[in-house]
């Protein structure tokens, strides 16, 4: 009967010892399927040569990625920097417009922003480029009509840099009706919106008296309409030139 029990018991380890070997050669096999197959066509010596070049790999410089990064206001205007001297190439879409003043140092170019015709002026102070002076091109001498050009304007404006920190507006003048040609009026019209994004300034400004209603024979030849946006930075607002003494005028008298 012991013999039977001891034939049983080493029957029964054998087994398992086999089943065991089995596990081990399956679970090898399962480990080199899983390994990608240029892991396994490389030696160790090779795997940690390519970890080691990994690691030393550098990052793209700091300069080349701000390089590629537009300028904001807080930098300047359309990526010309606040405090650039006057001699600095300007970067611009627009066409350049000759500048008759030789004593001058602003650059000035003529050219499309969004729907309007524009001039738009770089000047600079002792401290380089502080303003970039835009003036709307305007061809007509209806108040309503630049009214509502000015506040579309001030709608896109407001988009890019939220509402106005203040704003002044003054409008009056006669009906379009009224006609005399002795007494002739005009409508006018006062407009002035102001940003501040620190450290920067954006204005919008509108200013016009137009004859009402408009006349062959007018008494003042001309009508008066003006629409600009500026951006400046009042850190850069130095100047050295001294104040002009006041002159010594004739007498009112001879004057008129």
């Amino acid at each position: 009967m012991r013999q039977l029990i001891s034939t049983l018991l080493l029957s029964a380890l054998l087994f398992s010892q086999e089943n065991s070997v089995q596990q081990d050669t399956v679970s090898q096999a399962i480990d080199i399927e899983s390994q990608p197959i240029d892991s396994l066509s490389q030696s160790p010596g090779q795997q940690d040569a390519e970890i080691n070049t990994n690691d030393s790999a550098q990052p793209e410089p700091v300069n080349q990625i701000l390089s590629s990064v537009p300028l904001g206001l807080d930098s300047g205007y359309k990526g010309f920097a606040w405090g650039s001297p006057s001699s600095s190439a300007i970067s611009t879409i627009f066409s350049p417009i000759a500048n008759k003043d030789t004593a001058s140092t602003d650059q000035s170019f003529t050219g499309m922003l969004g729907l309007d015709s524009v001039i738009v002026k770089y000047t600079f102070a002792d401290s380089g480029f502080w303003k970039a002076e835009i003036d709307f091109v305007i061809n007509e001498n209806v108040v309503e009509n630049l009214v509502s050009k000015f506040r579309r304007l001030e709608k896109n404006i407001s988009q890019v840099y939220g509402p106005p920190k203040t704003t002044k507006q003054q409008e009056s003048g006669p009906s379009i009706a009224y006609s005399d040609i002795f007494d002739q009026k005009y409508a006018t019209a006062f407009y002035r919106s102001k940003w501040a994004i620190a450290p920067a300034v954006v204005e919008l400004y509108f200013n016009a008296s137009i004859l009402q209603p408009s006349s062959d024979l007018p008494i003042f030849s001309d009508s008066y309409k003006v629409l600009k946006l500026v951006y400046y930075n009042p850190d850069y607002m130095h100047s050295s030139q001294p104040v002009p003494e006041p002159e010594n005028l004739p007498s009112i008298f001879d004057i008129y």
